[in-house]
């Protein structure tokens, strides 16, 4: 993940809908879900732990397409 950015934190009802919008449009990303890590630690679930991370280069534009179909972070 050297060359990638956080473009969203929120929950992961919302980063689902984030998922599709830039699979859709070719935007490669990554996921990382803290749930899991907070559940097999004992923390119970944890609130906007769901963070999608997108390369540097394509940052803009994926925050346009987030802005455009009103995915802003929860």
């Amino acid at each position: 993940m050297e060359n990638h950015v956080e473009l969203f934190v929120g929950t992961p009802t919302t980063a689902l809908a984030v998922k599709d919008v830039l699979e859709q449009n070719n935007i490669e990303f990554v996921e990382r879900n803290d749930i899991n890590s907070a559940i097999a630690a004992g923390f119970g679930m944890a609130d906007k732990a769901t963070h999608i991370f997108v390369e540097e280069h394509d940052l803009e534009k994926a925050k346009e397409l987030l802005a455009k179909n009103n995915l802003f972070n929860d």
